[in-house]
């Protein structure tokens, strides 16, 4: 069956996630799933640090007008981009 070649490279750009995914499957059953640190497909499996959990409650504690909303139209998220010194 054919494949449009913009799904056929998203197939083989993502093929990477899926590998490391079942790298960690092969680690674990190897080394016991404790001795293996899961960072796959959003699967971390230890805490934050204490200072992302810091920087995070105070960003979102931030109450000036037009933090937490949508960006202007004519902005580019590059140019709106700034993250706190962490």
């Amino acid at each position: 069956m054919p494949v449009a070649k913009k799904i056929q490279a998203s197939i083989e750009k993502s093929s990477w996630i899926r590998k490391m995914f079942e790298e960690g499957m092969v680690r674990k059953a190897k080394y016991g799933a404790e001795n293996v640190f899961d960072f796959s497909i959003g699967n971390p499996n230890l805490e934050p640090p204490a200072k992302f959990k810091e920087v995070l409650r105070g960003l979102a504690a931030d109450t000036r007008a037009g933090v937490h909303g949508y960006m202007p139209m004519q902005v580019t998220w590059k140019q709106e981009r700034r993250w706190p010194n962490i």
